[in-house]
């Protein structure tokens, strides 16, 4: 195990965070806040941290294996969530380190779920440290699943990027340039949304707060009633088109670039709207007939919260934990969905739930056919064993993890299904839960700390997909 360099890289990590945090430092200086003297100092402490851990541990060999790849994943978002709750424990805000910690990261795994009572009470540096982590850990798990895939092969992205049979130099050369083209392309979309929401009518620092929570699809808001503050239909379009676009594979998009239907060709994305399509459908359908929700009415709202919770976003226009049982069972249903593969979503991810309904098909074939050779395929590739097994293991470790959660919240005192939404919205890292408590106008407060510390380690488990985790804690990975 090469310690050296994941630690050399962890140090960079850090002090690209510490440099983050001059950002708002300068906001709430601006502002004539107090805050700012909290975000400076940390920041300059976190960035001398990060220099230091560099210096110590620099080598010339700073090459990693697919060993490395999997602590140095585990590891860095650890860390940096623990340094990024610094400055919003230090802050006016007069928060236990265990709330700042939720807080964080639940931010910088784009999950959403935040503890503040009166969001609008904090500072705009704290708003938009906020925001920023969500951005930061937004793009961060898109480079970092292609970055790592030349080694790993347990998410079954490497389906999605053709190179993979070239030598490995050359491999890990177009990875890095395609790492390079999804941050492009992930920054534009978040100045284009900040532009339409500013266009639309927010104020320009809503508008970048909230361009960046939408493009990361983090959920993040600067106003206690999310989106339903702005009561502005063309705000609500904007914020769905900007969900939607950072729901689809960001390799798509590198791809797309000189050609614009491969996008639309893609199976995946074909799936994922057909998915949200009928949930928004089903969902207006109810809201007519059982809330007396007009049609256009009922469409409306039902497709930004349905889209909001399909992409694991977390905004929301209304209370919907009070649309009754059957839709806060489909929401929970949603909840775990997710995007699709290679996007800044969490959930189960629509290409896996594609995969588990062929393999399933082919069962049933061949039972209808014992003799017959049949192999799962998807976009003209076969699917070997190999894949089919980690999909469908992270497909049941993703329920089996919520239940295992929902126990354990359940015995900590929560009801039943606030124990259960919130496991899974923080292993789908969607945000608001579905009781009333933690739902989009409540928060995760008042949950016991034991709780909080739980869902926020869930969080982190839930963004790196299951199998990194448990890879670390295998006794046979750590032998030489």
């Amino acid at each position: 195990m090469n310690f050296r360099s994941v630690l050399y890289i962890i140090g960079f990590l850090i002090s690209t965070l510490g440099c983050m945090m001059i950002i708002p430092a300068l906001f709430d200086l601006f502002n004539n806040h107090k805050n700012w003297s909290i975000f400076a100092s940390t920041g300059i402490i976190s960035f001398l941290m990060g220099f230091t851990i560099i210096l110590a541990f620099k080598n010339k060999n700073t090459k990693i294996g697919s060993r490395e790849t999997f602590l140095l994943s585990v590891m860095s978002w650890i860390f940096l969530a623990g340094i990024s709750a610094l400055p919003i424990y230090l802050s006016n805000l007069n928060l236990s380190y265990t709330d700042a910690f939720f807080e964080a990261t639940s931010g910088i795994t784009t999950a959403g779920s935040t503890i503040l009572v009166n969001i609008e009470n904090s500072s705009n540096g704290i708003l938009l440290w906020r925001s920023i982590l969500q951005w930061l850990g937004g793009v961060g798990i898109i480079v970092m699943a292609v970055a790592a895939l030349p080694l790993l092969h347990i998410t079954g992205l490497q389906l999605f990027f053709s190179e993979q049979i070239e030598p490995n130099d050359k491999l890990k050369e177009r990875v890095n340039n395609l790492a390079k083209s999804i941050i492009i392309i992930y920054t534009i979309f978040t100045f284009v949304c900040a532009s339409l929401l500013s266009f639309a009518g927010m104020d320009i620092f809503d508008s970048i707060c909230h361009s960046m929570t939408t493009i990361a699809t983090g959920g993040y808001s600067t106003k206690n009633n999310s989106i339903g503050h702005f009561d502005s239909l063309l705000i609500e379009i904007v914020i769905i088109l900007g969900m939607i676009a950072a729901s689809l594979p960001f390799i798509i998009y590198a791809k797309s670039l000189h050609n614009i239907k491969l996008i639309f060709s893609d199976k995946q994305v074909r799936g994922f709207f057909i998915t949200i399509l009928i949930s928004i459908l089903i969902v207006a359908i109810w809201l007519n007939l059982k809330l007396n929700y007009n049609f256009i009415e009922s469409l409306r709202v039902s497709s930004f919260n349905v889209i909001s919770i399909i992409t694991g976003t977390g905004y929301s226009t209304e209370d919907f934990s009070e649309w009754g049982s059957f839709a806060i069972s489909l929401l929970f249903i949603f909840m775990l969905i997710g995007g699709c593969t290679g996007s800044t979503t969490g959930g189960i991810k629509i290409f896996r739930i594609q995969i588990l309904f062929k393999v399933i098909l082919q069962q049933i074939q061949k039972v209808i056919r014992p003799h017959q050779i049949l192999k799962v395929t998807y976009s003209k590739a076969i699917i070997d064993d190999k894949t089919t097994l980690s999909i469908l293991a992270i497909i049941f470790l993703f329920i089996l993890s919520v239940i295992i959660i929902a126990g354990l919240l359940y015995w900590m005192g929560l009801d039943m299904l606030t124990a259960f939404s919130a496991a899974a919205t923080s292993i789908a890292v969607v945000g608001p839960g579905l009781s009333n408590e933690i739902g989009p106008l409540g928060n995760f407060s008042n949950l016991p700390d034991q709780a909080k510390w739980l869902l926020s380690f869930s969080m982190i488990i839930g963004r790196l997909e299951f199998l990194a985790v448990l890879i670390l804690i295998m006794p046979s990975f750590w032998k030489k």
